[in-house]
């Protein structure tokens, strides 16, 4: 069957005023006492797959889970087949036409053993509104794996029967009433995570491979569901100060509203502007505290390249500490704002439930087709606004910068959809050429970027004024570098036509 869910964190000293909202408290409730225990080999065939094996004790009666994300969705949609066994030894015939059938090769099925456990209370309420069917799961318990645990408290909204939206109508009442984060996890990830000792602070993007059979809409769908996940993976690390989960955050944002871009037309609709509004602003916040990791790291290498005094070194280090504590300080306020908690949120009921996701014409073109005219174009628009490069000044640079970002990313959304050998060669080719255009305008503009930090006349640009002069000096090669970088990049023949 399907599973469509949403999955929302909540501090637990808030677990009280949840329990005593009045969507819930005029609700019947059921406690039950799970226990889960996941199954998979010591090289983790089932984690690599993207599909997880669980028996769970609900109070004496036993269920086996097998769960798979559809395709690259997964974030709310996934598939789940149940079968009921006599305790937590597993049944192997039972998963027959399910995800799991195609990996128990002969040594799978022979390997398969715990690899670590769930406990958790669960108190569900089963709430009806306007026609649909919500079970409400409020979860506190613990994952546990080789002698490590870590805490469990979600609130699990799961569509039984109706339409979709209620989930996210029934989750902004919840969230009026106490703050709820959109949680890009399932418990079998927090298992793995604690099995495989993985303490990243930050979350690059998860790989994208599109069919070139689906349809548009369903493929935006896909890669907006990657781009939230990176996006909110990476919201503890920047509350923490974490300077890569900051720069993957930031990458996510940006990801995002490529992914709009290259589905306007696709998904318009009334809503569209608003959510690229609000991601903009979001991205906006971020840009402060990026910039001066940025500058800090050119300011600590100038001043150790070039022999700085011991007292030079500590006076900027201090500086820089103390400015860059208060913007991470102000950025952590704005990621666990309600704004930005709702614009999330937002992005989620849209691409779930838009106006658009009805207007069958757009969303049910093929995705090559869509694909192949969005990649051209771009490279059109890139080839002719950078043919005169030299000419151009710092701003339109710095247009050019981010069209060939956005192109990077919709090559990266897109590259499934064109398998030949042939088309990943050129892919590479133009992905390459891209990277170095990006790279070398990107360094252009963070010289325009430390002239504004300089002549804000702060203690920490006092020490290094006179990288301010160095990078002028290197104008004329970057802009070099970028002109034959655009130049590779214009001969690389479009790797989506055959």
């Amino acid at each position: 069957m399907r599973e469509i869910e949403l999955k929302l964190e909540f501090d637990p000293a808030d677990v009280a005023r949840i329990h005593a909202h009045p969507l819930l408290a005029a609700t019947a409730s059921q406690h039950k006492t799970l226990h889960s225990t996941y199954y998979d080999t010591a090289d983790l065939v089932l984690r690599k797959a993207g599909v997880s094996l669980r028996v769970r004790d609900t109070n004496g009666r036993f269920v086996q889970t097998i769960k798979s994300a559809n395709g690259n969705a997964g974030l709310f949609d996934r598939s789940e087949w149940e079968h009921e066994v006599k305790d937590h030894d597993i049944d192997l015939i039972a998963a027959s036409g399910t995800a799991l059938e195609p990996l128990l090769s002969v040594r799978v099925r022979n390997a398969l053993r715990p690899v670590f456990e769930t406990r958790v209370d669960r108190t569900v309420y089963q709430v009806v509104r306007n026609g649909s069917d919500i079970e409400v799961a409020l979860d506190r318990g613990e994952v546990a794996a080789g002698g490590r645990q870590a805490a469990i408290n979600e609130i699990e909204l799961e569509l039984k029967h109706g339409e979709p939206v209620e989930l996210f109508r029934l989750a902004r009442k919840l969230d009026a009433a106490v703050p709820l984060r959109i949680s890009g996890k399932v418990k079998a990830e927090r298992g793995y995570e604690l099995v495989e000792d993985a303490h990243q602070a930050f979350e690059k993007a998860k790989p994208i491979q599109l069919d070139p059979s689906m349809a548009s809409g369903e493929a935006f769908r896909a890669i907006v569901h990657n781009c939230l996940r990176q996006i909110i993976a990476n919201e503890p690390g920047v509350c923490a100060g974490d300077a890569e989960a900051l720069h993957q955050m930031r990458i996510g944002l940006r990801r995002l509203r490529a992914a709009i871009t290259a589905f306007a037309e696709v998904s318009a609709d009334s809503k569209q502007n608003r959510i690229k509004t609000e991601l903009k602003a979001a991205t906006n916040k971020l840009g402060p505290a990026r910039d001066l990791d940025v500058f800090a790291a050119d300011v600590f290498k100038h001043l150790s390249d070039t022999g700085a005094g011991e007292k030079e070194f500590a006076e900027a280090s201090r500086d820089f500490t103390l400015k860059r504590e208060k913007t991470y300080a102000r950025l952590a306020d704005f990621v666990r704002s309600k704004r930005f908690r709702r614009t999330l949120l937002d992005v989620a009921e849209w691409v779930e439930t838009g106006c658009w996701t009805r207007a069958r014409s757009g969303a049910e073109q093929p995705i090559k087709k869509h694909a192949a005219d969005v990649l051209a174009t771009f490279r059109k628009q890139i080839r002719k606004k950078g043919g005169d490069l030299h000419e151009l000044d710092a701003r339109a640079r710095h247009k050019l910068r981010i069209r060939a970002k956005k192109l990077r990313y919709m090559i990266e959304f897109f590259g499934g959809v064109f398998p030949d050998h042939k088309n990943v060669k050129r892919r590479e080719a133009a992905l390459s050429s891209l990277k170095t255009l990006q790279d070398t305008l990107g360094s252009l503009n963070d010289i325009a970027a430390r002239k504004a930090l300089v002549s804000n006349g702060d203690g920490l640009t006092l020490h290094v004024a006179a990288m301010v002069d160095a990078g002028e000096a290197k104008v004329d090669k970057l802009l070099e570098q970028s002109r034959l970088a655009h130049a590779r990049f214009s001969e690389v023949k479009a790797f989506w036509k055959s």
